[in-house]
């Protein structure tokens, strides 16, 4: 038979509302005012180095599909240009080894389109 739970015991739900969500917490967002995404990127500094870092490392990734085999051209998820370094993620551990082989031979490549870039690492990166 079900007990009943005494109205002094904390079982059940943890917060019980009455009435409408207090200002400020999760519940009181309204649902209509949506935002562009553009909009979001430009109003923060940080958030704006990020949009702005976008097409840059789609431009590498597009290069890098082009320069090499069509099978490895297919497991490269993103590159990012870090500094002097080309970070290439591949979506797995084995195709990144290959990956790393075949960087080796468009070092040269890689150092004409950018002279910053003295070196590449390669990582792994779900889809």
């Amino acid at each position: 038979m079900h007990k009943k739970s005494l109205p002094d015991k904390k079982t059940g739900a943890r917060i019980r509302r009455r009435g409408a969500a207090p200002k400020g917490s999760p519940a009181s967002y309204q649902v209509g005012k949506l935002t562009d995404i553009n909009k979001l990127l430009s109003k923060t500094a940080s958030l704006a180095r990020l949009g702005a870092a976008i097409p840059v490392q789609q431009s590498w990734a597009d290069w890098l599909r082009k320069a090499l085999v069509a099978e490895l051209a297919g497991h490269i998820v993103s590159v990012v240009p870090k500094d002097a370094e080309l970070v290439v993620f591949a979506d797995s551990a084995a195709w990144a080894t290959r990956l790393r082989y075949a960087l080796v031979t468009l070092q040269s490549e890689i150092a004409t389109r950018d002279s910053a870039i003295s070196h590449t690492s390669v990582r792994v990166q779900r889809r």
